[in-house]
């Protein structure tokens, strides 16, 4: 290749280093994880060109395996982008221009890098989101596998870090379940988000050729075309915001999750037990376990929310269209996609591993945990609540507060006066602490339903992918 086509907007003049090194800065990094999704876009563009008449069978056919075998050495670690090439899109137009001659030179027919590198980002987004939703379904499982096992053994709840009203290790679980399905929900939309094709929209204003917008769209498994121009190059960085705050959400759930497992393992609550395999040591005290992965999970869960503020930031300010700010926003997005992605699957292995001490939560049901339950049942033999509030409230007070019967059996707390406790009211299926049989199968039917629309996904997704697959 000559020395004035190393660059694919170089017309023959000298460039100043310095300001090369500045503009290109660490582009070539953060493209080589973007190499499959530009082989993809070529090559659904190549079909698109042959349609248009611009190129050959012969010529598509040598294309696509240029692509091909482009893409498996960038898989293989042979593929480098060198600085002088700035970027993946130039580094492959160079090779398929090597390997194929005058095919290579056509292949950029039509498009701009700006709807190239729009259209490699939307298709690393939407396998991302969808990667994601099937990690969120693998936590939600494991959180469901120990509501199951152990979601009827009673603990606290606190409500200003003190202590409230009866819980449960399933209600509290079941907390998680929840927010699991609502960001699964979430990274659906953001896909169907995503389901729109920049392709041959060129530099922002459409492209005087017959090109068939359409079915390049079909072929990369979009539903449709991104209709505006303007806006491809617009939502350039919006996008990877939408996909930095979903993962941000998750992870604000995976930090709560840490920080109470953090307080809840102390020596001072010892309600649960991180196993020492999951625990790291210190280098002068010999009896510590640390609980490092946790406090590592809050940590890259507050480090995931700088990533969309710096999206924010890059594309603030910017007016329409293209400019070359745009270029940052590659790599915020690409690490809020690996944080989230360790986040999810150490937060799975964390679910599924910590250890419960069932006699320190069955300790820590004290009878004041109760007092809100006593009122209530006051007011169901007809007395008004805020009496029965003021009442259990002054018998707390001066010490002579029972908790009901029903919790007297699982608490103790009434293990000094046998004859009240003789006859306990069982407790049930229905308590409003526990994750009932009935809500733990919803809570499952709900899951399964999610299995369903992954797979939907992953087809579409595999669509794409035919693209690069021989013949």
């Amino acid at each position: 290749m000559t020395q004035h086509a190393a660059r694919l907007w170089d017309k023959g003049q000298p460039l100043d280093e310095l300001i090369h090194r500045f503009t290109v800065g660490d582009d070539p990094t953060w493209d080589l994880r973007l190499v499959h999704w530009d082989c993809l876009g070529s090559a659904a563009h190549a079909h698109t060109l042959l349609r248009a008449d611009i190129l050959t069978d012969a010529e598509l056919a040598a294309l696509l395996d240029g692509l091909r075998e482009i893409d498996a050495d960038c898989r293989a670690g042979r593929f480098a982008i060198p600085p002088e090439l700035e970027d993946a899109h130039t580094a492959i137009e160079a090779r398929l221009t090597q390997r194929c001659g005058p095919a290579g030179e056509k292949i950029h027919t039509g498009r701009s890098r700006n709807d190239q590198a729009a259209t490699a980002a939307r298709l690393f987004l939407r396998a991302e989101a969808a990667a994601r939703l099937s990690q969120l379904g693998d936590l939600v499982d494991a959180a469901l596998a120990r509501i199951e096992r152990d979601g009827a053994i009673e603990m606290p709840g606190y409500t200003h870090m003190q202590a409230a009203m009866p819980s449960s290790v399933g209600q509290w679980l079941h907390a998680f379940v929840e927010a699991g399905l609502d960001h699964m929900q979430a990274l659906a939309a953001l896909f169907d988000r995503l389901d729109a094709c920049p392709l041959g929209t060129g530099a922002g204003f459409g492209v005087p050729l017959p090109l068939d917008r359409g079915y390049t769209a079909e072929l990369l498994g979009f539903s449709r075309v991104q209709r505006s121009p303007i806006d491809v190059q617009n939502s350039r960085g919006r996008m990877e915001l939408y996909f930095a705050r979903a993962a941000a959400d998750a992870a604000a759930m995976i930090e709560k999750l840490a920080c109470d497992l953090l307080l809840f393992s102390t020596a001072e609550f010892g309600f649960f037990r991180m196993p020492e395999s999951l625990t790291t040591g210190s280098s002068i005290m010999p009896q510590k376990r640390n609980p490092d992965v946790l406090e590592l999970m809050r940590g890259r869960a507050a480090r995931l929310r700088g990533r969309a503020v710096e999206l924010e930031f890059v594309i603030g300010k910017l007016p329409s269209s293209y400019h070359r700010d745009l270029q940052l926003t590659k790599e915020p997005a690409i690490r809020a996609a690996d944080e989230i992605d360790q986040l999810l699957s150490v937060s799975r292995h964390v679910i599924a591993s910590f250890e419960i001490d069932r006699e320190r939560l069955t300790a820590a049901m004290r009878p004041e945990l109760f007092a809100a339950e006593a009122a209530l049942r006051r007011t169901q033999a007809g007395v008004p609540f805020r009496q029965a509030y003021r009442q259990v409230a002054e018998e707390l007070r001066d010490g002579r507060f029972s908790p009901p019967r029903s919790a007297r059996r699982e608490t103790g707390a009434a293990a000094g006066d046998s004859a009240r406790a003789a006859a306990p009211e069982p407790s049930t299926d229905a308590a409003p602490q526990r994750v009932s049989r009935e809500l733990l199968a919803e809570l499952r039917a709900e899951r399964d339903a999610w299995r369903k629309r992954e797979a939907a996904m992953q087809g579409i997704l595999e669509t794409a992918e035919r693209l690069l697959c021989a013949e």
